[in-house]
């Protein structure tokens, strides 16, 4: 959504890639609409979570345990130094004060790393990288999920995926048409992030980070099989978004209403009531 406001001084630039940027926003809209009560109902998801994370997160696990587990090995031996090193210069800190600071911290990087990697990739995606991932995307639904989540695998954020082909629908390189599955597959790709950094825990730690990224794993797993899957639901995230960013290139305030509405105000709101009730 960042990405598109750079576009916003041309107004139909502006209008595809803010389309393209909130059709991701859309289709999580929509999926917790569809899930949340089922899982309130009938636990469908956690419960699948759970006995999948019984099974692979003890030492019996087998193949998948020594992948994941030796990636979140590297992963926890590579970031330990400087995760020590803040978590120490914050100590002075007095109680909760020095978690809230510490998760501040946390995103702020994860913010920095996200655009570095985005840098990186528009300076790699020339010539015959370029020419690849055109091939990929505008191929067919299945590849588009399939190079979304491939790619989101190898850099780890869903938004540096997502960031990286905005710029390519403003410029009408791609259509909605070709975007919504590739980030339907982004969505996907993310939760490997999740998946290796639970496998980085020992003991019940294990087993509890384990079912959480399992079951956002089976959330957006089960939320592209069926909104996808079911042609008469398919098209709603795109007319959203469509929608969305003919109101956002007439009325800029839109873009900065929905941003601020969807990541900030509504997140609050959830919160406040699950906490007062």
């Amino acid at each position: 959504t960042l990405v598109s406001l750079g576009m916003v001084r041309d107004k139909e630039q502006f209008r595809r890639g803010f389309a393209a940027a909130t059709v991701h926003d859309f289709f999580n809209l929509l999926a917790v609409l569809i899930f949340l009560p089922l899982e309130m109902m009938f636990g469908l998801i956690g419960r699948a979570a759970t006995t999948v994370a019984d099974a692979t997160a003890g030492a019996e696990a087998g193949l998948l345990n020594a992948i994941f587990g030796g990636i979140g090995t590297v992963v926890k031996g590579a970031t330990s130094p400087l995760s020590n090193l803040i978590q120490d210069a914050l100590s002075f800190l007095p109680g909760v004060w020095h978690g809230i600071i510490m998760i501040v911290v946390a995103i702020a990087l994860i913010l920095l790393v996200i655009n570095f990697i985005g840098k990186q990739l528009k300076i790699l995606m020339v010539g015959k990288a370029k020419a690849v991932l055109h091939t990929a995307i505008g191929r067919g639904p299945l590849s588009g999920i399939t190079s979304g989540a491939v790619i989101t695998v190898m850099v780890q954020s869903s938004s540096t995926t997502t960031a990286l082909v905005v710029p390519l629908a403003g410029s009408g390189a791609f259509g909605l048409k070709q975007i919504y599955p590739f980030t339907l597959g982004a969505n996907i790709g993310t939760t490997i992030t999740a998946l290796v950094a639970a496998f980085a825990f020992d003991g019940v730690e294990a087993t509890a980070a384990l079912t959480a990224a399992l079951a956002h794993m089976f959330f957006n797993v089960f939320a592209t099989v069926v909104i996808f899957g079911l042609p008469v639901i398919r098209n709603l995230p795109p007319r959203g978004a469509t929608w969305l960013a003919n109101l956002a290139a007439e009325r800029k305030i839109w873009a900065a209403v929905w941003a601020l509405g969807v990541f900030v105000v509504l997140p609050l709101i959830l919160i406040f009531v699950t906490t007062a009730f």
